[in-house]
């Protein structure tokens, strides 16, 4: 009987369990299927129209001094004062004393010529009275003065005494020169790049007190390959602008002039020299350009060219670009390339029946196909601006 009683129990329960769980089946409810979205790839365009381009020549260059000036003593005497400012890396003004040298004998000497000035103008005072008192006695003793001599009429002697005076005058400027050249000045505003004079020093004229280099310009001297000399837009007399460019940083460009050529060729390596110079290379507004800096040099060239200017990534294998067309599907449209600076192309496209601007793709992938749906970047933008609207509306 117990026996009979667990079956019965046992029977029970399973169909307990099958009920429960048939009902959980039938309240569940059908899942609803996904619809699958189309892929539609992003990619990153650049509108650009055909136009007329002046191309550009690249070239590079050192910096080099426009003036640089030895300073050396024009008299000798020993160094009394040095100016602060005559030091290395130190900017002087023109005119500026840069070292002074005693000036005691040379004032003694300027004070002598001035004494012996006076006494050549006493000797021709009295040249003077005794040439008066010489005619008198001559016409004194009845005889016509066109038959004296000069001698008598002390003539030489006044002549002698008149070029005394103009050799003391002389003495004097050059005694006043000498004193002058005791203060020694920068020729021209400039940097001190050497320096050797120090205080108590004797210096004379061979040696040297320091170097000077000009600040208000700066040369660059340009190689140019015979092609490149066909493209310069440059004509004697004329002065062509240019760029200076520090290879380590792309935003610093100083604006030069093309000088002048050099009008010799370079036996070894068969080029041409442009001279460009630079106006204030240590005050200029873009940054301090040093003697000796290496610079990229870009010149205006006479050659222009019409096409479109692009990425030199948006070319493929030299042949096609992709383009975009009004209904947003990709267009392969074949490319010739006419011109590379390094950072653009130049080409002409066949673009068919597509108008300008034209809509090129920047970076295309290797698996693009003609007539793919696509969307540019800047479509992704307009949506994630009306996203983000509607969220702050929402909220």
């Amino acid at each position: 009987m117990n026996i009979v009683i667990r079956i019965i129990i046992i029977v029970l329960i399973g169909l307990g369990t099958y009920g429960i769980a048939n009902q959980m089946i039938k309240s569940k409810e059908k899942a609803k299927s996904k619809k699958i979205e189309k892929v539609v790839p992003l990619v990153d365009v650049v509108e650009r129209s055909v136009g007329e381009y002046q191309l550009e020549v690249e070239s590079f260059g050192t910096v080099r001094s426009y003036f640089e000036t030895s300073l050396t003593p024009e008299v000798s005497g020993q160094i009394t004062s040095v100016s602060p400012s005559f030091r290395v890396g130190e900017m002087v003004a023109e005119g500026e004393i840069l070292v002074t040298i005693d000036s005691s004998n040379f004032e003694t000497t300027v004070a002598r010529a001035e004494a012996n000035l006076i006494l050549m103008q006493s000797a021709l005072d009295e040249e003077k009275v005794r040439a008066a008192q010489a005619k008198g006695d001559w016409l004194a003793s009845g005889r016509k003065l066109a038959t004296a001599s000069n001698f008598v009429l002390r003539k030489p002697q006044m002549a002698a005494a008149e070029a005394n005076i103009k050799v003391a005058q002389v003495d004097i400027k050059r005694a006043l020169l000498d004193l002058e050249r005791t203060k020694i000045r920068a020729p021209y505003a400039a940097i001190v790049t050497a320096r050797s004079a120090s205080l108590g020093n004797f210096v004379t004229s061979q040696n040297g007190l320091g170097i000077l280099v000009a600040t208000d310009k700066a040369e660059v001297r340009i190689p140019l390959t015979p092609a490149q000399m066909q493209q310069v837009a440059f004509s004697s007399g004329d002065k062509s602008e240019l760029i200076l460019k520090d290879p380590n940083n792309d935003e610093l460009e100083w604006p030069a002039e093309l000088d002048r050529m050099e009008p010799v060729v370079d036996a070894q390596n068969q080029v041409n020299y442009g001279i460009a110079t630079i106006e204030q290379p240590y005050t200029n507004e873009v940054g301090v350009l040093s003697i000796g800096t290496f610079v990229n040099v870009i010149l205006p060239s006479s050659k222009k060219i019409s096409g479109y200017k692009l990425p030199e990534s948006a070319l493929v294998n030299d042949k096609y670009v992709w383009l975009v067309d009004e209904k947003m599907k990709l267009v392969r449209a074949d490319a010739e390339r006419i011109h590379t600076d390094g950072v653009s192309l130049y080409v002409e496209v066949d673009k068919g029946d597509l108008s300008d601007p034209l809509r090129v793709v920047s970076r295309p992938l290797s698996n693009f196909r003609n007539g793919v749906e696509v969307k540019t970047s800047e479509e992704k933008s307009e949506k994630m601006t009306e996203e983000k609207k509607s969220a702050k509306s929402n909220n």
